[in-house]
């Protein structure tokens, strides 16, 4: 059995290490060698990777059990070292059905090594790649999950501050039926104070970040971005893009939040649906809902009666005229700027995470940070033919 991951100092024994000379266990988030790593683990294929870490299927050889090993390379953090700290003090600290869980870490001279919960359905961004778009019973319950699992981290007073497709995880069920789970914590911090710092995904990214008055924010910017999914499952295309692919311009248009709803892409979707897409994307972040107002939206409790009801994805066939160019929609990496850092104690629960110092902003640079590199252009799509609905 394995324990729930924390700087706890219990020991995950492996029984084959003592015949090799290697550690006889492994404590978490103990400095070990990559031998007793190997002694403990059998690490298989990629199944995901990111800026500074890859994800290998991982089976433990005491129990048998298959997890997920994220392993991320020191040497690529580059100075943010207090990143993967923060994120495993977090996690660690963090258990709900909705959340990818933490099951241990450990650390070796070159590596840092996080052994989680194995979700087994790929992420939401290569759902949308091959449904296209999805039915309003299916996009409520995906809501729903996220609304879920963001309430539970908001009461806590943690942002994530990453949310988009590629961080929400799809387990599949054995009636077919799928559930979401929020993945990647690198960004989120515990909220003691109000934050400045520039980072994210510049598709989902909310306002208030890019700010030009340098303006602070909170947790609101997760809701934004929950905002930013529920319009791509419902079309299949964001709500705010250039068609000259200027980020400069995408920047723009999500600070003013001018939102339509093209047609034909949009004509069959319901009226509630709209109207919650429109409270989620509201520019000012006090006007807009939280996750615990979008639970109990109208739209989403008709379709969402109980917690624990699953959904089921059917793959469209839309007409070709009012397909959209969900080929333009690719994976970003997220980009943290090179804030400074403090330990804040906060409650008990989260005394070994970390929260972002104030930081005034530097202005026309800032944004910068939030470029996706040459191998991931920001999905930004051509200019939607059509026009805008009277909704």
């Amino acid at each position: 059995d394995l324990r729930r991951a924390g700087p706890s100092g219990k020991s995950l024994c492996c029984s084959t290490v003592a015949q090799s000379g290697c550690k006889q266990e492994v404590g978490d988030w103990e400095e070990c060698s990559e031998e007793d790593i190997k002694h403990c683990y059998d690490i298989g294929g990629v199944i995901g990777d990111g800026n500074f870490a890859e994800v290998r299927v991982c089976v433990v050889r005491q129990t048998g059990r298959t997890c997920a090993m994220k392993v991320v390379d020191k040497a690529k953090l580059q100075g943010r070292d207090h990143m993967i700290h923060n994120e495993v003090a977090l996690l660690a600290s963090l258990r709900h059905p909705r959340l990818v869980r933490l099951l241990r870490s450990h650390h070796t001279h070159a590596h840092v090594y996080m052994l989680m919960e194995l979700v087994t359905g790929g992420d939401l961004f290569d759902a949308i790649a091959r449904n296209v778009k999805f039915s309003e019973v299916c996009a409520a319950g995906m809501v729903r999950d996220i609304s879920e699992g963001l309430k539970f981290i908001h009461n806590r007073r943690i942002a994530h501050r990453d949310i988009k497709p590629e961080n929400l995880l799809v387990q599949r069920h054995g009636d077919s039926c799928i559930t979401l789970k929020l993945a990647d914590f690198g960004l989120a911090l515990l909220v003691t104070e109000p934050l400045f710092t520039i980072c994210g995904t510049p598709t989902y990214v909310a306002p208030e970040i890019l700010a030009e008055t340098g303006e602070c924010y909170g947790v609101a910017v997760d809701v934004w971005a929950m905002g930013v999914i529920l319009y791509v499952l419902l079309c299949g295309f964001p709500p705010f893009r250039s068609a000259e692919r200027n980020q400069t311009e995408l920047f723009r248009l999500i600070r003013a939040g001018e939102l339509h709803f093209f047609s034909p892409y949009w004509d069959m979707v319901s009226t509630g649906a709209k109207d919650l897409i429109r409270a989620l994307l509201q520019v000012n972040p006090k006007g807009r809902l939280t996750a615990t107002q979008t639970l109990q939206h109208d739209w989403l409790r008709s379709f969402c009666r109980t917690s624990k009801q699953k959904y089921q994805p059917h793959e469209t066939s839309p007409d070709q005229h009012h397909k959209p160019a969900v080929t333009s929609l690719v994976k970003q990496p997220a980009s943290p700027t090179n804030s400074h850092y403090t330990t804040e104690p906060g409650p008990d629960q989260h005394k070994n995470a970390q929260s972002c110092t104030d930081r005034p902003r530097s202005s026309q640079s800032d944004t910068d940070h939030l470029k996706p590199s040459q191998k991931a252009l920001s999905p930004i799509l051509p200019k939607v033919k059509g026009h805008k609905s009277n909704d």
